[in-house]
């Protein structure tokens, strides 16, 4: 019974060290939200993968990353080329830091990615 325990407690530890937060969709733009509705994300070291499991062809997609620490770190996955229903997608996250003409990218080994926060930016239909 104890390894049992001991197996479950270990278990959800590794499921626990990159726990960003996936912000929901705050519009309520009854458009944008029935092109959403069936497209979700995930976050991995730098990569974005988009599943577009909905009604509609996508023509471009944006997610926006922030981070709960550093008020100045911004990050951006563009989907631009268009994603049709029923495929998946992969992105990488650009990020910058700073602020004004301090602006600066900055590179994945120096992000505390469990203290991301994730969102839609943008999405739009396609154009048939």
């Amino acid at each position: 019974m104890k390894k049992i325990i001991l197996v479950l407690l270990l278990s959800i530890a590794g499921f626990s060290g990159y726990a960003q937060t996936y912000q929901g969709i705050t519009s309520k733009n009854k458009t944008y939200l029935e092109t959403l509705k069936g497209v979700s994300y995930t976050y991995k070291q730098g990569v974005v993968t988009l599943k577009n499991n909905g009604k509609y062809d996508l023509g471009t997609i944006s997610i926006t990353v922030s981070s709960k620490v550093d008020s100045t770190l911004f990050g951006i996955a563009l989907f631009e080329e268009g994603i049709e229903r029923g495929t998946t997608v992969k992105a990488d996250v650009y990020f910058t830091a700073g602020l004004g003409s301090g602006v600066h990218e900055v590179s994945l080994k120096d992000i505390d990615q469990k203290n991301l926060v994730l969102s839609f930016d943008k999405a739009i239909r396609a154009v048939k």
